[in-house]
């Protein structure tokens, strides 16, 4: 049995190719801190929240990784930046609010507490 499963891998290994540089190339994640200083300076091919931005957390993971059904939240289709993006608006003062859209080959999240969808969006927009 464990021979088959070796000759199986072996075969398969075989017949498919390997993922090429794009994919298999290191990512850079930018951090940030609680007052939203940026710990971790963005690479020039990353959207970053402007200086002072306290209120709002974003992130970002490469789009090819995102392969996670969306969480079971109330999603409404809105747009960001030009793009098709989904947000989810806060039920009781003090939930989450977030907005997601994917560009530049990256799959972006923008979430507050404090800050409502709209809002958001604005902030979403004048990210550089």
């Amino acid at each position: 049995m464990t021979l088959a499963l070796a000759l199986c891998l072996a075969i398969g290994s075989a017949g498919l190719g390997r993922d090429g540089p794009e994919a298999t190339q290191a990512t850079t994640m930018t951090i940030f801190s609680r007052d939203g200083a940026s710990v971790v300076a963005p690479p020039a091919d990353q959207l970053s929240l402007p200086p002072n931005t306290t209120d709002v957390l974003l992130s970002f993971i490469p789009d090819r990784l995102a392969n996670e059904a969306l969480p079971p939240l109330p999603f409404i289709p809105v747009r960001v930046r030009a793009v098709s993006g989904l947000a989810v608006e806060a039920r009781r003062p003090g939930d989450l609010q977030m907005v997601t859209w994917t560009e530049g080959g990256k799959v972006y999240w923008l979430v507050s507490d404090r800050r409502d969808v709209a809002d958001l969006l604005r902030l979403a927009d004048s990210l550089h």
